[in-house]
């Protein structure tokens, strides 16, 4: 693999919004007579970094590159699907033109990282980068990666090639490279001012580039600040873990993340899981036995923003895929769990009692699509779990569980189970229901053990109004409607 890096380095950030307002009363001191005068809401509205990565289609007409592989040109022209690229001594492929639009607003800097494809062989070993730059009128390069690229800007277009070396020997025969993969990283440029002056975002830096899964740890554990990686390549983890004083963005970047022995990761610090491939195609698998591909330690933070977050379940590999002893929250995401048992994911202390502890373990979902043949969400000990928008499916057991010491409050989301056996939801501790839709054999369990069950709504399938009617918050009343419940 071939990687080709500019000197400039970033980070994708974006302004805070805020929202002020500013009131004056201006009273007078004589007799009752009082004037009061305000302004308007005066909005500030949050900045937005948004590039765009475009190509030349065979007709010519620019299109959006994300997502697809450049091909190498043949001729000058795209070649027909199935064509294969004859590599020689001496020779060089260039891909399609490219540019970048920036379609926020906030000027941006940006660099480009290429990476080829479908290589075979040692072929990488004699293939050379070679660009074709735009010139000015005086025949002088244009800077293909300006300083600023303001909103609704363009960067000139250029070519990226490689040139294979006349050194090249027999050793290269029938050795393949199909394709390349074009990635931009960009952030702020010193260019909108705020309340002070231009250069609030100057130490702005670009996301850091991995990879292979050792670098991945070496970078983690060597930081000395708040790091934003990127995966260029899939990778296998090998006893990964985020230290505890460490800050980390994980980009997964349409890529795979793999586990060689222990858990696929393991957070004792801030992790921050994201994916802004196109197609939402980045994953964390767990492939090996009694390993979580996602495990939060105790007191350690993690964001979940994008990616799927699975366990491969073949050879007997039982699990649950993702465990929090800390704070973890859900912004997106999926999660899923096929050929296994266990729970798809876990919020506390399962199989033990960690004694009087005073830590819990704290879960926030606020958009998550869980998808199980096995068993959903478990709300173990000293977990404190709240619900805003999951959507799980459930073809084993319980959509969710809330199990003894644990507390829930759900307030929507749709939680299915088609299991001919149990229910969507099942309460043995403590649990509010503010809202959501609850479909299985029955809706909603209660156990004997349970503490504490408020239902204030919700729709629950095939239930009658007595099985809930004792659990219904004040204020709140329980409608049957065919074969479901509906709490008002």
């Amino acid at each position: 693999m071939t990687n080709s890096k500019s000197t400039k380095r970033a980070l994708v950030s974006s302004a805070l919004a805020i929202l002020m307002c500013v009131a004056m009363l201006i009273g007078t001191t004589f007799a009752w007579f009082t004037d009061t005068a305000s302004t308007g809401v005066n909005k500030i509205q949050a900045g937005n970094l948004d590039i765009e990565l475009q190509m030349k289609d065979k007709d010519g007409n620019w299109v959006n590159a994300e997502g697809k592989t450049l091909p190498f040109l043949v001729e000058g022209k795209n070649p027909a699907e199935g064509t294969q690229i004859l590599w020689e001594p001496g020779c060089t492929y260039y891909v399609p033109e490219v540019r970048v639009v920036n379609k926020g607003n906030l000027a941006v800097k940006f660099e480009y990282v290429n990476e080829l494809l479908g290589v075979t062989g040692k072929l990488a070993e004699v293939l050379e980068p070679v660009f074709k730059t735009p010139t000015d009128t005086d025949g002088t390069d244009i800077n293909i990666e300006p300083e600023v690229l303001k909103p609704g800007e363009a960067s000139p277009a250029w070519s990226f090639g490689y040139h294979m070396l006349k050194t090249a020997g027999n050793e290269y025969q029938n050795a393949t490279a199909t394709g390349m993969c074009l990635t931009v990283v960009a952030t702020q440029a010193t260019y909108e001012k705020d309340s002070i002056d231009d250069q609030y975002d100057k130490d702005a830096e670009y996301p850091i580039l991995v990879t292979t899964g050792d670098e991945l740890q070496a970078i983690v554990s060597n930081a000395t600040a708040p790091v934003n990686i990127v995966l260029t390549n899939s990778i296998t983890t090998n006893n990964f873990v985020i230290p505890a004083d460490k800050d980390v963005t994980l980009d997964l970047n349409g890529r795979t993340v793999t586990n060689a022995e222990s858990h696929t990761i393991l957070n004792k610090g801030h992790l921050t899981l994201t994916d802004s491939s196109a197609d939402k195609s980045g994953q964390v698998i767990s492939l090996k036995g009694n390993t979580a591909a996602l495990r939060n330690g105790d007191n350690a933070v993690c964001v979940v923003e994008g990616g799927t977050i699975s366990r491969n379940g073949a050879n007997g590999n039982t699990w649950h895929v993702v465990e929090n002893f800390g704070k973890m929250t859900f912004n997106g995401g999926k999660v899923v769990l096929k050929n296994g048992n266990g729970f798809a994911i876990t919020n506390g202390w399962n199989y033990f009692d960690p004694g009087a502890s005073t830590t819990h373990a704290v879960m926030e979902i606020n958009a998550l699509e869980l998808d199980t043949d096995s068993s959903g969400i478990k709300n173990c000990r000293y977990g404190d779990l709240t619900v805003n928008d999951v959507t799980v499916k459930s073809t084993g057991y319980w959509a969710l569980s809330n199990d003894y010491l644990g507390t829930a409050v759900i307030n929507g989301g749709t939680l299915t189970s088609t299991s001919n056996v149990t229910q969507a939801v099942s309460n043995g501790a403590a649990m509010t229901v503010n809202g959501g839709t609850f479909d299985g054999t029955q809706g909603f369990f209660v156990q004997s053990y349970a503490t504490s069950t408020v239902l204030n709504g919700g729709t629950f399938a095939n239930m009658n109004v007595d099985a809930l009617s004792s659990y219904v918050g004040t204020g709140h009343t329980a409608q049957q409607s065919g074969t479901s419940v509906i709490i008002k």
